[in-house]
């Protein structure tokens, strides 16, 4: 069955207002995560949904599909409306704060979404200690191959022997795959109050519904703050870093 790509994005991220359109190596970084959407081949469309109009016409002059919504508390949210308004099924939530995902890693999860419909699906990556102290980054307990919490705050990290499991906590990367049940499911569901404590939407579904997560050795540098661009600019630039991904159909 066919699996899609919606990449949310709205101008008032409380940690850097307009970040969709700040320009990464050129372009705004929702085009480039699109555009990494778009080299990985596995998916039947790629969209972006944001409630911008200023959103909206930057893809579109760069030649992307879009979709108006209207406010969203989540990027999920957000998500299950433009899948509404498309009539879609099986959809992958890229965050539009993601221009260096792995094409290899969206190939996975879109796999996974087809295996396990009925679950959630998400990844993660190697965590290192300096990302462990950082609220910034999302942090999540894996077991057998799914979620059972995740967390910003170190003292969280503590509950679970992490200096003795260092493999059992990752990096959670902003990536969702779900059906059209799911996001139904999760839009229906009043906002828990983990998800609020902690400003993380997966939280409203854990105990509802498995959380299956894709691990992958490749490491993800997200743009949560403005000191991240530089860092993403960096590899972008640089054509044999291992984060490059423009170089993707030459190395298959």
């Amino acid at each position: 069955m066919a699996v899609h790509c919606i990449v949310p994005a709205r101008m008032e991220s409380s940690r850097f207002y307009g970040k969709p359109l700040v320009p990464i190596a050129g372009k705004p970084m929702v085009v480039r995560t699109l555009e990494a959407a778009y080299r990985a081949g596995c998916f039947e469309t790629v969209t972006c949904a944001t409630s911008s109009e200023e959103i909206l016409r930057v893809v579109q002059g760069y030649g992307f599909s879009g979709v108006l919504t209207g406010y969203a508390n989540t990027g999920s949210d957000r998500v299950a409306m433009a899948a509404a308004q498309l009539g879609l099924d099986l959809v992958v939530n890229l965050q539009g704060d993601e221009p260096l995902v792995s094409p290899y890693v969206l190939k996975r999860v879109a796999k996974e979404l087809e295996e396990h419909r009925d679950c959630w699906v998400t990844v993660a990556t190697p965590l290192g200690l300096n990302e462990a102290l950082e609220e910034s980054t999302v942090k999540v307990f894996v077991k057998n191959h799914v979620a059972v919490d995740f967390s910003r705050r170190v003292f969280l990290l503590n509950n679970y022997n992490y200096n003795r499991e260092p493999y059992s906590w990752y990096k959670h990367q902003g990536i969702y795959g779900y059906s059209k049940i799911c996001r139904e499911e999760f839009i229906k569901s009043s906002v828990s109050v983990l998800e609020k404590d902690r400003s993380l939407e997966q939280m409203r579904i854990i105990k509802k519904r498995p959380i299956r997560v894709v691990k992958s050795p490749i490491d993800s540098i997200g743009v949560d703050l403005p000191c991240h661009i530089g860092l993403v600019e960096s590899h972008l630039l640089n054509p044999n870093s291992p984060l490059n991904w423009s170089v993707y159909n030459e190395r298959t």
